[in-house]
């Protein structure tokens, strides 16, 4: 009886003690896991994958078949932001549609309908604005043109058919100086020109018939001239597509009264419908996907179907057209005037409109608020902008501003400016305002203490980030202060949403024992998230000059605990290069057997011990230990173990166990 009582108290105590902590575990993994869910929830498009596309059209003789290719309302968007899994859209995507879709023998017509430009763009160009609005400067107007004029040209390499700009921007368009084969044809039917095109595909005459009208009450007035322009077309052709920069009930209307036309097409966004046998289509905005129109004459009946095929992620890049859109980026990142911002975040929030506040940086707030500041440091928001220089985007301004601390303030961050470096990522400042009030005064006045969800929602657009007005509370969780530090599990995961893998860097002396015993920790903790994070072992040395006596001038390195700890280094190196899986073995073999002879763990894991050692003595290995010594000046690193995630340094009170000194 007493045995039963006891087991049942042991129960008991123990459920007391480890229920809590098991029912944070399973709730914390809920929470990722519906953050996860509704995102990519959110993010999808109603469109077809390339793949079950191109499955699809072998069902088709490409010499029969009769298809045209459409864009529209890309509004120069060159690609998307790249913020978040599962975006759509881009110029070297779009270009690798259509290339696939050739390679499978069709020859498809290919046209854009309008709205090629930033909507911005027009609208400077035609009205006056005070002279302190950042998104008049003629810099702003320069860098929109250099994205239309690469856009234009990235159609030429696409071998686009035909373009209908939109009469607002037909000047600017074709004022770019970019030499095109294909035409620019007029869509306004109010003047006597012929807006349209024939080509033949898939052995039919397909007329393409341009036209633009603002209101139904405005078709009467039109009404001779489309009939007339129909009528010539009809004749010339077997198929016959409106391309309308017409409001909805315009092309209804239109296809009511003609109902011999097989489709209209819109560049703007709506659902596609069918009045009598005339089909409607439309596009997504922001060029995320390729329309696909087929035309069909069985049995002397006319028909048509349109899907739209999803630009994701899954459709590689053309590396013509990247290496298009690479050469703009490396023109703003060396040309100031085209890194300047085109808007400002928090334009309506008082602290960041008063002229006697300014940025301070987030350091400025460790003092007074440490455990804020720590919490702060290991959040997805002190990394922001890693995430640009990984993709070589960070001189480019339209992703800068949602990724730094004040862009577009006077004491807040400039590009290229290294004195604003500390006011990388999005800082405390970001969300509470800027500080300086605060920092010479504390009181609660001068600060946004409750940060209201607007804030986030001035770069968490469902662009950026789908979903998240739908998870505000879910997530706000993550930049909640009053929240205990988050477990090394825990931060890995919440950066393993965003759109590349989280960068782990662990920093350590191959002959240091706290080191050592950081691996024997981590290396298996790590193993389990495989291919879905970047992990780099990282070495702690240091580079000397030659003696100037022997005149070499060869770069020397030095190591804490003498050459074989160099040397070691070296082999490491040369082996997470030459056998990136037997890394973690040969390691942790070497953390059991540091004293012993290296080749004992190389060849019990299966390493060519001969080519390992004459890759140590390898030219590159010098190289690689350059950028080692680099690398660690640039983040500061100071002792052997130190972890590293995307840039920034994690506490050691998340992950060390046994490994709880350090070598310096």
């Amino acid at each position: 009886m007493l045995v039963k009582k006891y087991i049942l108290l042991t129960l008991i105590l123990t459920a007391v003690v480890v229920g809590p902590f098991v029912y944070q575990q399973w709730s914390e993994a809920k929470r990722l896991r519906h953050i996860r869910e509704t995102k990519q929830l959110a993010s999808q498009l109603h469109a077809t994958s390339l793949t079950d596309y191109l499955q699809q059209l072998k069902q088709f003789s490409p010499d029969s078949t009769h298809l045209l290719l459409f864009t529209g309302n890309t509004q120069a968007q060159l690609e998307p932001c790249g913020c978040f899994i599962g975006q759509s859209g881009g110029l070297p995507r779009r270009a690798k549609a259509i290339s696939h879709i050739r390679e499978n023998g069709f020859s498809p017509l290919l046209v854009d309908l309008g709205g090629i430009q930033p909507s911005q763009l027009s609208s400077m160009k035609s009205h006056s604005f005070e002279s302190d609005d950042l998104s008049t400067d003629n810099e702003v107007i320069m860098r929109d043109q250099h994205r239309v004029q690469r856009t234009l040209t990235a159609m030429e390499m696409m071998g686009y058919d035909a373009f209908f700009p939109f009469a607002a921007e037909t000047e600017i368009v074709q004022n770019q100086g970019v030499d095109v084969s294909f035409p620019f044809l007029d869509s306004d039917l109010t003047q006597d020109s012929d807006s349209y095109l024939i080509e033949t595909v898939g052995g039919k005459r397909v007329a393409v018939v341009g036209f633009s009208i603002n209101d139904t009450s405005e078709i009467g007035f039109v009404s001779d001239r489309f009939r007339s322009l129909l009528s010539k077309t009809q004749k010339q052709s077997d198929f016959v597509i409106g391309v309308s920069h017409s409001p909805p009930e315009v092309n209804r209307a239109l296809a009511q009264k003609y109902p011999n036309l097989s489709a209209i097409l819109s560049p703007s966004e709506g659902e596609t419908e069918k009045i009598g046998d005339v089909l409607l289509a439309y596009c997504n905005s922001k060029g995320k996907t390729l329309g696909a129109l087929m035309l069909t004459d069985k049995a002397i009946k006319i028909a048509s179907q349109v899907q739209q095929i999803a630009l994701t992620e899954h459709v590689s890049d053309d590396p013509d057209v990247r290496e298009l859109l690479d050469s703009f980026y490396g023109q703003v990142a060396s040309d100031h005037q085209l890194q300047t911002v085109s808007h400002r975040l928090f334009s309506s929030e008082p602290f960041e409109q008063d002229d006697n506040n300014s940025y301070m940086g987030s350091q400025s707030c460790q003092e007074c608020h440490q455990k804020e500041f720590s919490q702060w440091s290991h959040s997805s928001h002190a990394t922001a902008f890693n995430t640009l220089r990984r993709v070589g985007r960070e001189y480019y301004p339209e992703c800068v501003t949602c990724h730094v601390t004040g862009s577009g303030y006077e004491s807040g961050y400039q590009i290229g400016n290294p004195e604003r470096e500390h006011l990388v990522d999005v800082g405390c400042e970001t969300c509470h305002g800027p500080g300086k009030q605060h920092v010479y005064t504390p009181v609660k006045e001068n600060i946004r203490g409750q940060v209201p969800e607007k804030v986030c929602m001035e770069c968490h657009t469902p662009e950026h980030s789908p979903g998240f007005d739908q998870l505000i509370q879910q997530v706000m969780l993550e930049v909640d202060h009053s929240r205990s530090q988050p477990s090394l599990k825990q931060i890995l995961e919440q950066r393993m949403r965003g759109p590349m893998k989280p960068e782990v860097e662990l920093f350590v002396m191959s002959y240091c024992p706290f080191g050592v015993q950081a691996e024997q920790e981590l290396l298996p903790f790590f193993e389990k998230y495989g291919d879905t994070i970047d992990f780099k072992l990282r070495f702690i040395v240091n580079k000397k000059k030659a003696s100037a006596e022997k005149g070499s001038g060869q770069i020397k390195f030095t190591s804490l605990h003498g050459e074989p700890e160099l040397i070691e280094n070296k082999r490491q190196m040369v082996i997470a290069e030459l056998y990136p899986d037997k890394l973690f073995d040969y390691l942790l073999c070497r953390a059991d057997h540091l004293e012993e002879a290296w080749v004992n763990c190389a060849k019990d894991i299966g390493l060519n011990v001969g080519r390992i050692a004459e890759a140590v003595e390898a030219k590159k290995v010098t190289l690689d230990l350059v950028e080692e010594v680099q690398r660690k000046e640039e983040l500061n690193i100071k002792g052997s173990p130190t972890l590293v995630i995307d840039g920034r340094i994690i506490d050691g009170s998340l992950w060390r166990g046994k490994a709880k000194g350090d070598c310096r």
